[in-house]
């Protein structure tokens, strides 16, 4: 006995008048809550709806211990990024970054170089931002969204001192491969993020 779509849409909107607003965090309840009602339906021969009331009187607080609130929360998706930036690939990643900063540089000129760096950064960030607002469908995604305010309060620290670190060619790479290194690992933290979300959650895309 499986939930029918009708069933899916009933749980979504429970969870939703819960004030679960992140839709990754939703979808992992979801998927949970589905899972232990079905097989209820299955175990003591009842319908959704008794199934589901009976499940939720029992279960529901724990659930919902699950929920992430809007506001400046950053520990929990900061921590997630940080230990995604110290995996071998985002090391290597962050080597090849020093080595072609380091090149351009010594082409170009330290000045040159970190204005186009700048603008680059600044209108791919405005582009990438939209085109997740637009493909998600204005949906909220915790880790990504709370990364993207930690991305963006990043940039506008580091953006006044830019101008010290062209100083000198040392100052100079390590400041703009830090920034660089950041900004690439994240769109790479977006896309397996996103990728991992769609893998767990077959049934939506279907």
């Amino acid at each position: 006995m499986s939930l029918s779509s009708e069933n899916i849409q009933f749980i979504d909107n429970y969870l939703k008048n819960s004030e679960v607003i992140y839709y990754d965090i939703r979808m992992e309840m979801l998927d949970h809550v589905a899972t232990a009602v079905e097989q209820k339906m299955q175990a003591e021969n009842l319908d959704f709806y008794d199934a589901f009331k009976s499940y939720m009187v029992v279960n529901k607080k724990e659930i919902l211990k699950g929920n992430k609130e809007e506001g400046l929360y950053f520990k929990e998706p900061l921590k997630k990024f940080g230990l995604f930036a110290i995996q071998p690939f985002q090391i290597l990643l962050a080597i090849g970054i020093f080595s072609i900063v380091y090149f351009f540089s010594n082409i170009y000129g330290l000045n040159v170089y970190s204005n186009y760096l700048y603008l680059f950064i600044i209108i791919t960030y405005l582009i990438f931002g939209i085109s997740h607002f637009l493909l998600t469908k204005r949906k909220k995604f915790y880790y990504i969204d709370r990364n993207f305010s930690i991305i963006f309060l990043l940039f506008q620290i580091a953006n006044p001192l830019h101008r010290n670190a062209n100083e000198n060619l040392v100052t100079f790479v390590v400041f703009n491969s830090s920034i660089l290194f950041v900004f690439f690992a994240f769109l790479r933290f977006y896309y397996l993020e996103m990728k991992s979300f769609k893998q767990k959650n077959q049934f939506l895309f279907q």
